[in-house]
């Protein structure tokens, strides 16, 4: 089996995260993330360092997700 090339890589994984993250469950679930990791909440605890660097976190998880959702795949050079 041929190694995959980087653009092939990159497809394929836009096209998972579409794939999961869409229609009604997909969307049902990315909301919940998207809450869960305070996407547009302040991730700062005044009262806790530890705190803010957790919620940096998982703010990061939902900020990977709609990279990968929101590509333009367009723009993208082949290997």
């Amino acid at each position: 089996m041929a190694e995959q090339t980087r653009y092939e890589i990159i497809i394929q994984r836009n096209s998972d995260f579409l794939h999961t993250f869409t229609g009604d469950r997909g969307s049902r679930t990315l909301k919940y993330i998207s809450e869960y990791c305070l996407e547009t909440d302040c991730t700062f605890d005044k009262n806790s360092a530890r705190k803010s660097d957790f919620n940096q976190g998982a703010r990061s998880v939902i900020l990977e997700i709609r990279h990968w959702l929101d590509m333009d795949i367009s723009k993208l050079e082949k290997d």
